[in-house]
């Protein structure tokens, strides 16, 4: 797979992949500033920010990057990233752990990072 960014190897495709290794996953994301939730994998998609700056893909500043659609089961500490009952992960401010669970197994930050 092609990213639009190289960190997203290592973010959005090893979260991806084990997603779809382990579906039904329970995840516990965790943020540096404490922040927190339990959540399971809704679905993932290509996104831009032209919409959330009004700009055109010609200017500098346009983005284009992978999200990751939580649902949240459990909220550990909240905080300003959370959206009614979702969290949407991408580059832009991914979080520091995201955690298997029921399995103890640790996504990210993975092995390869």
């Amino acid at each position: 797979m092609t990213y639009f960014h190289p960190e997203e190897k290592f973010q959005f495709g090893a979260l991806s992949k084990y997603d779809d290794e382990n579906p039904g996953t329970s995840y516990l994301i965790k943020y540096s500033d404490g922040e927190s939730y339990i959540c399971r994998y809704f679905t993932d998609y290509e996104s831009e920010n032209g919409g959330d700056l009004d700009i055109e893909m010609d200017d500098s500043r346009y983005d284009e990057f992978y999200q990751i659609a939580m649902d949240i089961v459990e909220t550990i500490q909240a905080g300003s990233r959370r959206y009614q009952d979702g969290l949407t992960l991408d580059y832009r401010d991914w979080p520091v752990l995201i955690k298997d669970v029921d399995k103890g197994v640790v996504v990210y930050p993975g092995p390869t990072n």
